[in-house]
This record gives structure tokens, sequence and C-alpha cells, in this order.
């Protein structure tokens, strides 16, 4: 659990720099509890946060498109993301930090 948190304050110190995404404290906690548990690592085919050549195909399709996916599931993904507690606001921060959007609040 250490080496997550780890991992993902340095990943959110890297995209606050990069001006990509504001998370609230609240976010910030859902992306450790769901969102990194499969796009921190290179398993399971899943696109990994931070690498844009695993997202560039998927944000051409815009982010409405990448949100509908997250809400309904995709693939392995299950629906939510597996975020029951999560808002339609938060998974649109999530997922504009998670698919490295610019604009992400």
């Amino acid at each position: 659990m250490r080496l997550l948190k780890s991992l993902l304050s340095a990943l959110l110190l890297t995209m606050a720099c990069s001006g990509q995404a504001q998370l609230s404290e609240r976010q910030s906690r859902l992306l450790v509890v769901n969102c990194i548990q499969c796009h921190a690592r290179g398993n399971a085919g899943f696109p990994i946060m931070g690498n844009p050549d695993d997202w560039k195909t998927r944000n051409r399709q815009g982010e409405d498109r990448l949100l509908r996916s997250v809400i309904e599931g995709l693939g392995g993904m299950p629906p939510l993301g597996y975020c029951a507690a999560c808002s339609e606001a938060d998974l649109r921060a999530l997922t504009r930090l998670v698919a490295g959007l610019e604009g992400g609040k």
C-alpha cells in the first residue's frame, strides 16, 4: 500500500505540474481505491496513466465517449470502474486525469 501511495503522490505531482488535472482530496482517494488498481500497471491490457500512446486512439473519440465507456463499462473495465461512490463529476474528473486529457478539474 505504501508503494501505491508513493506512486500516486508522484503521479499527482506530475499531473499538477503539467496543468492537466486538479482533483479534490476525495477524488484523489477515489483514484487510489478504484482507478490506480488497473491503470497504474501494465497488466491485463488496460491503458496506463501517464502513457500518451495508450490513450491516443481512445482520446480521439472525445471526452464524452470516454465517460460513457467508464459509466457503462468496456472490455474488462466494470461499469463505473467499480466506483459506486463516484458522482458523474467525479467520474469526469478521474477520466480526464487517467486519460491525460487537458483541462481536467
